[in-house]
């Protein structure tokens, strides 16, 4: 698996607006591409972290130019980059069966 990190300091009076776009034109694009296992969106205040996990690092890179414009938009609403970081996973915990 391969993971993204992406934190962000929200603009909280964008954040409804942001929401709604996302719905419409980023996340049916990330659920269709190849390789994509899973989103998940961690708030902490206006301190705002989006994990996006692929099944390997070639999905993630064929991904790469539509997450670019998407993290433009959040940036042109005021979502100001903190980190981000993206790698190999190395451990990845599920239930036990």
């Amino acid at each position: 698996m391969y993971t993204l990190i992406d934190r962000r300091k929200i603009n909280q009076a964008r954040l409804d607006g942001t929401t709604a776009l996302a719905a419409v034109e980023f996340f049916p694009k990330l659920q269709a591409a190849d390789g994509f296992v899973g989103f998940y969106l961690v708030a902490d205040g206006d301190l705002f972290t989006g994990i996006i996990v692929w099944n390997d690092q070639a999905s993630a890179e064929a991904f790469d130019g539509t997450y670019r414009a998407w993290a433009k938009k959040l940036e042109e609403f005021g979502h100001k980059p903190e980190t981000e970081n993206k790698g190999e996973t190395v451990i990845a915990l599920e239930p036990q069966s």
